[in-house]
């Protein structure tokens, strides 16, 4: 079987089977900024996809993961309109032990 040559169709990389799940973006004083979809890169860090391609987001956030119910303190590398770059600054931390985590 050969690869396609297709273009990207604009998505920062090609797609391949992820395992999507729902999160939330917050600033590091705990308050929201959006709801988003998180996935699994290859190389172990996250990537996220939001609604508002213009949102503002800072270079460092924090992300609640709705499916494994983890935060995790995350910096953005990169962002191409929606689609965003995260690189892990800390191992995910279960919502249960992280202290605010009733702010969320």
């Amino acid at each position: 079987m050969t690869r396609s040559s297709y273009p990207l169709e604009g998505r920062p990389v090609p797609a391949t089977r992820a395992r999507l799940r729902s999160g939330k973006l917050l600033n590091l004083d705990c308050t929201l900024l959006s709801e988003c979809t998180l996935y699994d890169l290859e190389n172990g860090d996250i990537g996220i996809v939001v609604q508002d391609p213009d949102l503002p987001v800072p270079d460092r956030i924090l992300i609640d993961d709705d499916k494994d119910l983890t935060r995790v303190f995350t910096e953005i590398h990169w962002r191409m309109g929606p689609y965003l770059f995260g690189m892990y600054l800390e191992p995910p931390v279960p919502l249960h032990e992280f202290h605010g985590a009733e702010e969320s």
